[in-house]
C-alpha cells in the first residue's frame, strides 16, 4: 500500500539503481578520476552529457579549472577498482588510479587521460557549470568517442557482451548490481 513520505530529500533514491561511471579528469602527468552514479544525457545535438559533483570532491575543483573531462565506463569485473576510486581522495592519493590496477592515456581531443582498461570513454569539453543545489551540474559536449565494437550492437553496448555497475546508495560494494539480458 503507498502512502506519504514526509522526508522528501530522499526522492532521489527512487531513482537508483544507476548506471557508474569514473569521470577522469586532470592531465597525464596528474591525473584524478571520481566514481560517480549522477550523470545524465541532456542533448543530441550539441551531444551533450551531464555529470553532478559536490564542491567538496577534489575533481570538482579540477574540471572548473581545465574545463575538460572524461566519462570512463566501467565493466562490471571492475567493481573492486572502481570502488576504491570513489573511496579515496586524489588530495590525499594522487595515484589513486595506478594504485587501483587502472592504466590512464593520453586522449585524443581533451587534455584529460582516458582510462584504458573502460571499454567506452567519452571526452568531453566542459560547456557549463549549472548550480543546482548540493551538487553542481557539469554539462559537458561530448568532442570524440572510444569505444570497444566488440560489445556493442546497433544502439549502443550490449548487455550481453558488456556488463557495466549499477550502483544503489550505500557505502560497500554489496549494493552494486550488474544486469544481464535473458
Amino acid at each position: 500500500m503507498k502512502h506519504p513520505v514526509s522526508d522528501l530529500s530522499k526522492a532521489y533514491r527512487y531513482l537508483y539503481p544507476r548506471l557508474t561511471v569514473l569521470v577522469s579528469s586532470g592531465t597525464l602527468k596528474a591525473p584524478n578520476a571520481l566514481t560517480i552514479a549522477w550523470s545524465c544525457p541532456l542533448s543530441v545535438d550539441p551531444p551533450l552529457i551531464g555529470v553532478l559533483i559536490t564542491k567538496k570532491r577534489y575533481s570538482y575543483e579540477i574540471i572548473r579549472q581545465h574545463k575538460e573531462f572524461v566519462i570512463n565506463i566501467p565493466n562490471f569485473s571492475q567493481i573492486k577498482e572502481s570502488h576504491y576510486i570513489g573511496t579515496i581522495s586524489g588530495r590525499e592519493e594522487p595515484q589513486k588510479l595506478i594504485n587501483a590496477g587502472f592504466t590512464v592515456e593520453a586522449s585524443t581531443k581533451v587534455n584529460a587521460p582516458r582510462i584504458t582498461e573502460c571499454q567506452i570513454n567519452l571526452e568531453c569539453k566542459l560547456d557549463k557549470i549549472v548550480p543546482t543545489g548540493d551538487h553542481d551540474l557539469f554539462v559537458g559536449e561530448v568532442v570524440f568517442m572510444v569505444v570497444n565494437h566488440e560489445i556493442t550492437d546497433e544502439w549502443a553496448f550490449n548487455l550481453r557482451k558488456f556488463h557495466p555497475i549499477y550502483w544503489r546508495q550505500s557505502k560497500t560494494m554489496e549494493e552494486t548490481y550488474e544486469l544481464k539480458l535473458k
